[in-house]
C-alpha cells in the first residue's frame, strides 16, 4: 500500500507523522527546509537560550502532554520560575505591575473606577448573534478602557493582531460561546466554575512550561523519532489526486524531480503554502487560504548583566497597549520565566516588532531594530547599559490572523476533506497558533487520515 506523505517538518507535520506512524501506518514526511521544527527554533549562544517562535506551552494541555510522555520528554520538561509574580502592562509611559490572579488583576487600580464600573455592568448587557470583531465585541460587553488595555495587548501578544480585524469567534470561542449560552460572559464564567470548570481553561490550574533546551528539544526528538521517514531539503511542486484513488506529488530533491504516490497526505503548511498545493484541487479554498494574512514579525533578543537592569524582572513581561504607541509589541523576560535562558548574574529579554499592528517595522535593518529595542527597555525597565548579547529572527510571514471571515474558511476546508477522502488539512490557522493547540489539531487529523485507510482504527487526540 502507498504510504501517507506528510507535507510540512513543522510541530504539526511531525507530530501528525508520529501518531500515524504509532498506529502503524507507513509514513513519509516532506519539508523543503533542512531544520525540523518551523516556527519553533531554540538558539544557544553565549550561554543564552533565545526562543526564535513560541516560549512555552500552557499545561494541562491533553494532547500535547501525551506527546511528551510518548517521547521520552517528561524528565526535561520545567515550569515557569518562581520569579514569575507578576505581569506588566504599560500605561501613561509606564510599566505598571498587576497580580497575576484574574480578580486581583480587573480590581488593580490600574484600572479606572469607571472602567471597573464598567466591567460590572457587563451582566446587563444585550447578547449579540454573529461574529463580530475582538475589538467591537469586548467595547459592546467590557468598554473601551478593557479593550485598549487588556485586549489589545493580548491579542498583540499572542498573536500580533489587531483586535479590529481578529475574528471574536476564531480567536476566543470560548467567550463567545459563553455569551451566546448564558447571555453574559460574566454569568457564564460563574456558572462553569460552579459546574466544573474544564482543568484546560481553569486559571488557577494553568501552568507555563518549557523544556531544559528549549522548546526546539520537542520538534527535535519527534525528528529523531521519525528516523528515515522524514527527508528534509525536498519541495513539493504540485499536488493532484489520481482517477482510482490516493495522490501523486511532484517533488524537487535538489536539481532531481521524481514523482510519489501517496494512498493519503497531510497538508501541515503554512495557510498560504498550503494554498499553492490546492489550486489544483479546490480553488475556492486555495483563495480562501491565500487571503489568510501573515504579517511580518521581528523576534530580538538581548541580553544585559543582571546589575545593569533597575527592573526587578518579576514577572512574564510587559505588554504595551497600541494606544500607548511603542514600538514594540512587548518585552518577556525571558530569563525569568524559565531557567537556563541567560548565563549567571545575567538576565534575557525577548522584544517583538510588528505584527499587524505595525509590520513596517519588522522589516527594520538589524542595527535599528536593537536601537529600538534597547530604547524600549531603558524607558520601561531602567536599562543602564548596552547589551552583552543580541539575536535577531525576521519572519518575513509570522502568525496567521484569524480575521473575521475565518469561520467560513474552516468550512471551506471541512468540506475539501469531504471531497478528497484521504486529504487532511492541519496547522496553526486550524485549531490556533500556540503549540499544544497545534499538537491536538494535529493528532485530530492524523485520526481522519488513518480513518480513510483502515476505519476500524484509532487515534487519541488527547482532549480530555
Amino acid at each position: 500500500m502507498d504510504p501517507t506523505i506528510v507535507i510540512g517538518a513543522g510541530v504539526s507535520g511531525l507530530t501528525a507523522a508520529h501518531a500515524l506512524a504509532a498506529a502503524g501506518r507507513d509514513v513519509l514526511v516532506l519539508d523543503r527546509r533542512r531544520a525540523p521544527g518551523g516556527r519553533i527554533q531554540s538558539e544557544h549562544r553565549g550561554g543564552f537560550l533565545l526562543e526564535h517562535g513560541p516560549n512555552s506551552m500552557v499545561s494541562p494541555a491533553p494532547a500535547a502532554e501525551a506527546l511528551i510522555a510518548e517521547l521520552g520528554l517528561a524528565g526535561e520538561r520545567i515550569q515557569k520560575g518562581e520569579g514569575v509574580k507578576r505581569r506588566y502592562l504599560v500605561r501613561d509611559g509606564r510599566a505598571c505591575a498587576l497580580p497575576l490572579d484574574p480578580l486581583g488583576f480587573f480590581s488593580s487600580s490600574f484600572f479606572s473606577v469607571r472602567g471597573r464600573l464598567r466591567l460590572l455592568a457587563e451582566p446587563f448587557i444585550r447578547p449579540q448573534a454573529g461574529d463580530e470583531s475582538v475589538a467591537d465585541f469586548v467595547s459592546r460587553r467590557f468598554g473601551r478602557e478593557l479593550l485598549d488595555y487588556v485586549f489589545d495587548p493580548l491579542v498583540g501578544g499572542l498573536h500580533a493582531g489587531d483586535p479590529r480585524r481578529l475574528s471574536m469567534a476564531a480567536l476566543f470561542p470560548r467567550l463567545k460561546a459563553l455569551e451566546t449560552r448564558y447571555g453574559s460572559v460574566v454569568r457564564g464564567a460563574l456558572a462553569v466554575r460552579r459546574g466544573g470548570m474544564d482543568p484546560r481553561f481553569d486559571p488557577r490550574r494553568r501552568q507555563l512550561i518549557s523544556f531544559r533546551q528549549g522548546m526546539g528539544a520537542l520538534p527535535l526528538r519527534l525528528a529523531g523519532a521519525l528516523g528515515p521517514r522524514l527527508r528534509q531539503g525536498v519541495r513539493v511542486e504540485s499536488l493532484r489526486a489520481r482517477a482510482g484513488g490516493g495522490f501523486r506529488l511532484n517533488v524537487r530533491d535538489g536539481e532531481h524531480m521524481a514523482s510519489l504516490r501517496a494512498a493519503g497526505v497531510v497538508l501541515a503548511l503554512p495557510a498560504y503554502a498550503c494554498a499553492r498545493l490546492l489550486a489544483g484541487l479546490s480553488p475556492d479554498a486555495a483563495h480562501a487560504l491565500a487571503a489568510i494574512e501573515h504579517p511580518p514579525l521581528a523576534v530580538v533578543g538581548l541580553g544585559y548583566r543582571g546589575a545593569d537592569i533597575a527592573h526587578p524582572l518579576d514577572g512574564l513581561g510587559v505588554l504595551t497597549p497600541s494606544c500607548e504607541g511603542r514600538g514594540t509589541l512587548g518585552l518577556l523576560f525571558s530569563s525569568t520565566l524559565f531557567a537556563g535562558r541567560a548565563p549567571p548574574g545575567h538576565a534575557l529579554l525577548t522584544a517583538y516588532v510588528g505584527g499587524a499592528r505595525a509590520p513596517e517595522l519588522a522589516q527594520l535593518p538589524r542595527a535599528d531594530l536593537e536601537r529600538l529595542v534597547g530604547k524600549e527597555a531603558r524607558e520601561l525597565l531602567g536599562v543602564r547599559a548596552a547589551p552583552v548579547f543580541c539575536g535577531v529572527r525576521y519572519w518575513r510571514q509570522a502568525l496567521p490572523q484569524p480575521n473575521l471571515g475565518h469561520g467560513q474558511r474552516l468550512e471551506l476546508l471541512r468540506r475539501l476533506e469531504e471531497q478528497w477522502p484521504g486529504l487532511v488539512v492541519t496547522g496553526n490557522y486550524v485549531g490556533g497558533v500556540s503549540t499544544a493547540a497545534c499538537i491536538e489539531s494535529a493528532r485530530a487529523g492524523a485520526a481522519r487520515a488513518l480513518a480513510v485507510a483502515n476505519p476500524a482504527a484509532t487515534i487519541s487526540v488527547g482532549r480530555g
